[in-house]
C-alpha cells in the first residue's frame, strides 16, 4: 500500500490549487523503494530473511514517523501536513504495540526535528508541530492505558466464565469417575492377580487417575489462589521432585520411561508441597504432549544446588517459536495445543513468585525447550517430606477403625494407608466386639466415642472385661469433644489416648506409635482455630492443606459432595430440635456437625460449631433456633468457597451414595 500511496499522493499534490512549499520527491522515492522491499518478502534471499522484522520496523519508522513529520516541519506546520502527521500516528498504533509505537514516534520526531534544523539552520520549530507531536504521544499512551484496562477486564471476565464452566464440568465428571473408581476397587479385590481382568482393572485405574489429575491441574490453573506465607514449610527439592515424578499420571509406559531425573545436589526451600508438585505436573504435561510426534524425545529433570538452587525441566521436543517467548507466561496464551487453556504457565509463574522465586524459559526451534525454576538462595535447610510420605515404622500393623459414619472410616483408612497400616472396619460398638472376639486381633483400635447404641466408652469398658489378649488391645478414642471430662472418662475406661477430630496425620502416627510401645499418648494440642465470620475469605473458611491432601489421595470428589449434603441434614435437624426444645437431639447433631465439618476441611464452620458445642455442654443453652443461623451462613459460605477452590458442591439428594 505504501509503495502505491507515496507516488500517487505526490502526483495529486502537484495538481493541488495550493501546492506544498517543500518538494519531498527524493524522500518519497526512498519511502516507495523501502515499501517495495517489504512487498517482495517472498523473494528475499534465505540468509536475509531473519532480518525482515527489523527491516519492517525501520520502514515504519522512516515512512510514517520521520518522513511525514519532516515534511510537516518543512511546510511550516500546514494543515495538510499536520493531518498527514496525525494519520501516520494512527497507522503506527495499528501496526505496533503501544511501547514500540511510543519509541518509533519519539525517535521519528527527534530525527525529523534534527534533520530540519540541520537543513534550515535559522528556522524555528513551529508551535503546531509541537502541539501535534505531544498530542500524538498522549493519544498513544492514553489508548494503551485504556486498552490495558479493557484487556484486564476481559481477562477477568474470561477467568470467571472459565472457572464457572470448568467447575461445573469438573463436578459432573468427577462424581461418576469417583464412583467408577470405587467399583474398580471392589472388582480388583475379586479378580485373580495377574489375570487379564486384573490388568484391565489396572488400566482403568490409571485412566481415571489421569482424568482426575487433569481436572485438578485445570482447576488450580483457573484459581487465583497462590501459596500464602503462613502455609510455607521447609521442603527438600529432591524429595518433592521425586514424589511428583512418581505421582504424575503418565499416559503410557513409554512416557514414564522417557522422563529421567538427575540430582546434582539437593537444596531446601520454603514452599507449599501441593502447589509445587502441580507446577511440575504442568511442565511434565507440556513436555510429554509432543511425545507421540517425537517418540525419541527425552525429558530430563535436574535438581541443582550450586552455583544457585534450580530445578530444570528440559525436553528434546520441537521447541518453541522465538516470537512466542515474550508472551509465554501471559494468561490465555497457548502454544497451539487444541485442548490447552492458556493458563498453565501463568499458574506456574504465579506459584514460583509466591515462593520468592521465578520461572524462566529457554528454547531452540527443533532442538529443545527448557524451563528453569529459580529459588531464593538459602531459603531453608533441607528437610524431609511429611511423615506420611516416608517409610513408616507402623507399616504392616493392623488397626480396627470403629465409627458409625462411613465418611470418617474412609478418611481414617486413607490416612492409615499412607502409613502402611492395614485397616479393619466396624460400624458400631457391638460390631467391633464381635470382630475382636472372632479374631484375629488387630494391633490397636481407633474408637469413636459418640456412637448410637454402645458408645465408644461403653464398648471399651466391655472390651477390658474380656479375658486374654483381646482385653488388652490398645484403644485410642476419636472424638469431636476432647474436653477434660471426655479424656478423663476415656482413661478410666482403659483407653490409651484421645485423638480430636478432625484426625491429624502426625498426631495419629504419634499416638499409634505410643500405643504399640505400651505408652499412653499425650493429648495433642489443637491448632488455634481461625476467627469464624460469615464474610470470611476462602483461606479462613477452608483448611486448604487438608483439602489438598484429600485431592492427592484421590478422595476429595468421592467424599465431599455427600459430606456437604450430610452437613446440611445435621444443621436442619439441629434447627428443628432447637425449635422443639429437644436438648439431647441438639447435642447429638451439634456433635456430629463439629466432627464432620472438621473432617471435610470446613474449618471456620468447625471452629464456630465447636465453640457452640462447648457452651452447650456447659449448660448455657439459648432458647429457640436463632443461634443456628450463623452456622447456616458459615455452611453456605463454605460451600461457595469449596465450589470456587475445587469445583465441589453438595450432592443431589436423589443421587445414589457411592460405596466407601
Amino acid at each position: 500500500m505504501g509503495a502505491l500511496a507515496f507516488p500517487i499522493l505526490y502526483l495529486l499534490r502537484l495538481t493541488s490549487i495550493v501546492p506544498p512549499r517543500y518538494d519531498d520527491l527524493y524522500w518519497r522515492v526512498a519511502a516507495t523503494l523501502l515499501c517495495i522491499g517489504l512487498a517482495l518478502r517472498r523473494w528475499w534471499p534465505s540468509r536475509l530473511r531473519p532480518w525482515y522484522t527489523a527491516y519492517s520496523y525501520l520502514v515504519v519508522l522512516y515512512c510514517l514517523s520521520f518522513l511525514l513529520t519532516f515534511t510537516a516541519l518543512k511546510n511550516q506546520g500546514g494543515a495538510l501536513s499536520v493531518v498527514n502527521m496525525v494519520m501516520g500516528t494512527v497507522l503506527i498504533i495499528l501496526l505496533a504495540d503501544w511501547r514500540n509505537a511510543v519509541v518509533m514516534l519519539v525517535s521519528g520526531y527527534v530525527l525529523a526535528a534534527a534533520t530540519y534544523l540541520y537543513t534550515e539552520p535559522d528556522a524555528q520549530i513551529p508551535s503546531a508541530f509541537t502541539i501535534a507531536a505531544l498530542t500524538s504521544i498522549l493519544v498513544v499512551v492514553a489508548g494503551a492505558l485504556s486498552h490495558y484496562g479493557q484487556k484486564r477486564a476481559e481477562l477477568e471476565r474470561l477467568r470467571k466464565v472459565y472457572a464457572g464452566l470448568a467447575g461445573a464440568i469438573a463436578h459432573e465428571v468427577r462424581t461418576p469417575l469417583a464412583q467408577v473408581q470405587h467399583a474398580l476397587r471392589v472388582i480388583d479385590g475379586e479378580v485373580a492377580h495377574g489375570s487379564a481382568a486384573a490388568r484391565a482393572v489396572e488400566q482403568g485405574h490409571a485412566a481415571i487417575s489421569r482424568g482426575l489429575q487433569s481436572i485438578t491441574i485445570t482447576l488450580q490453573q483457573i484459581s487465583d489462589r497462590r501459596p500464602r506465607q503462613e502455609d510455607l514449610v521447609p521442603l527438600s527439592a529432591e524429595r518433592c521432585v521425586r514424589r511428583a515424578l512418581a505421582d504424575y499420571a503418565y499416559e503410557s509406559v513409554q512416557a514414564r520411561e522417557c522422563v529421567q531425573l538427575r540430582v546434582d545436589g539437593d537444596f531446601g526451600f520454603r514452599g507449599e508441597q501441593t502447589a509445587f508438585e502441580l507446577v511440575l505436573f504442568n511442565l511434565l504435561r507440556n513436555a510429554l504432549y509432543y511425545l507421540p510426534l517425537h517418540p525419541q524425545m527425552k525429558v530430563e529433570v535436574v535438581v541443582q544446588a550450586e552455583p544457585e538452587p534450580l530445578v530444570r525441566v528440559r525436553d528434546t521436543g520441537p521447541g518453541i517459536d522465538p516470537r512466542l517467548l515474550p508472551t509465554l507466561f501471559q494468561e490465555f496464551q497457548t502454544l497451539g495445543k487444541a485442548e490447552g487453556t492458556g493458563l498453565g504457565l501463568s499458574f506456574c509463574r504465579r506459584v514460583m513468585r509466591a515462593l520468592g522465586g521465578d520461572i524462566l524459559c529457554r528454547s531452540e526451534r527443533g532442538a529443545f525447550t527448557e524451563f528453569v525454576l529459580v529459588f531464593p538462595r538459602g531459603s531453608a535447610e533441607v528437610m524431609p517430606l511429611p511423615a506420611a510420605a516416608v517409610p513408616s515404622a507402623l507399616a504392616g500393623r493392623t488397626v480396627l477403625v470403629v465409627d458409625d459414619q462411613a465418611l470418617n472410616r474412609t478418611i481414617a483408612r486413607a490416612l492409615l494407608g499412607e502409613l502402611g497400616v492395614n485397616v479393619i472396619e466396624a460400624e458400631h460398638g457391638q460390631h467391633a466386639l464381635d470382630l475382636l472376639q472372632a479374631g484375629p486381633l488387630p494391633d490397636a483400635v481407633l474408637m469413636d466415642v459418640n456412637m448410637p447404641g454402645l458408645s465408644g466408652i461403653e464398648t471399651t469398658q466391655r472390651l477390658r472385661a474380656l479375658a486374654g489378649h483381646v482385653g488388652r488391645v490398645p484403644v485410642l478414642a476419636l472424638t469431636a469433644n476432647d474436653s477434660a471430662n471426655v479424656q478423663a472418662a476415656a482413661r478410666e475406661a482403659g483407653m490409651q489416648g484421645v485423638l480430636a477430630k478432625p484426625i491429624d496425620a502426625t498426631a495419629l502416627q504419634r499416638a499409634l506409635g505410643a500405643a504399640f510401645e505400651g505408652r499412653v499418648a499425650e493429648p495433642a494440642t489443637p491448632a488455634p482455630a481461625p476467627a469464624a465470620s460469615g464474610a470470611a475469605g476462602q483461606a479462613e473458611l477452608l483448611n486448604l492443606a487438608r483439602l489438598d491432601n484429600f485431592e492427592r489421595l484421590g478422595m476429595l470428589h468421592e467424599l465431599l459432595p455427600h459430606a456437604l449434603l450430610d452437613l446440611r441434614g445435621h444443621l436442619q435437624a439441629m434447627q428443628q430440635a432447637a425449635e422443639a426444645g429437644q436438648a439431647d437431639r441438639v447435642s447429638e447433631r451439634l456433635h456430629a456437625l463439629v466432627g464432620l465439618a472438621g473432617e471435610v476441611g470446613a474449618q471456620a464452620l468447625h471452629a464456630r460449631a465447636r465453640e457452640r458445642y462447648a457452651v452447650w455442654l456447659e449448660g448455657k443453652r439459648p432458647a429457640g433456633a436463632a443461634w443456628t443461623r450463623e452456622l447456616k451462613e458459615l455452611l453456605e459460605a463454605s460451600e461457595q468457597a469449596l465450589w470456587r477452590h475445587c469445583g465441589v458442591k453438595a450432592a443431589d439428594p436423589s443421587a445414589p451414595v457411592p460405596p466407601v
